[in-house]
């Protein structure tokens, strides 16, 4: 684990970014919003999720771990 983080950054969820997925409605699910909102609130470059459709509207990328890993073998 803590050679993950190493490369990745933890988002914690806050009062404003709760607020933001609440109010949105172009995402079905809310967690999903909730992980798009703390991903911009960190200028994340994308978020890794085995489900990538559910993020079609989202602000921030979503990307299977495969091509995370992928991108980090490339140095990326």
């Amino acid at each position: 684990m803590l050679d993950i983080l190493d490369l990745l950054q933890v988002a914690g969820a806050d009062h404003e970014s709760v607020r933001n997925a609440l109010q949105r409605e172009d995402f079905s699910d809310f967690e999903d919003c909730l992980q798009d909102e703390c991903a911009k609130q960190i200028h994340a470059d994308y978020i890794v999720t085995r489900n990538i459709n559910d993020f079609s509207t989202s602000d921030i990328p979503a990307i299977i771990p495969d091509n995370l890993l992928k991108l980090l073998d490339n140095g990326k």
